[in-house]
């Protein structure tokens, strides 16, 4: 079902009617600002507050897509991370714990 909004280009950007986007928010849809656009959706097409979480992150910059671990990657074997967490478990600053790996690279 569609319905034509009559809408108006201001300065300010786009004038969409306060009783259309109430009309909207009760009918259960979301209104979410992405790129240069809005997108009005069902509540629906989100599936649950993860998702919604994700979505929103997302389109705020603070989420990146993840990227595949380099060629060659191995990951730690447990020993090390044992090593590695009991490491930063004793407490100590940031600058502290790298003056001490770098020593022990020297």
């Amino acid at each position: 079902m569609t319905t034509p909004v009559n809408t108006q280009m201001t300065p300010q950007g786009l004038l969409v009617p306060r009783k259309a986007i109430q009309k909207w928010l009760k009918q259960g849809l979301d209104v979410i600002q992405d790129e240069g656009r809005i997108i009005i959706q069902p509540k629906s097409a989100v599936k649950n507050q993860r998702e919604r979480v994700l979505r929103v992150l997302e389109s705020g910059g603070m989420l990146t897509p993840v990227e595949p671990l380099p060629r060659g990657h191995k990951p730690l074997r447990p020993a090390e991370q044992t090593r590695l967490a009991h490491k930063l478990s004793e407490g100590g600053s940031l600058y502290e714990l790298v003056g001490e790996e770098r020593k022990d690279r020297a």
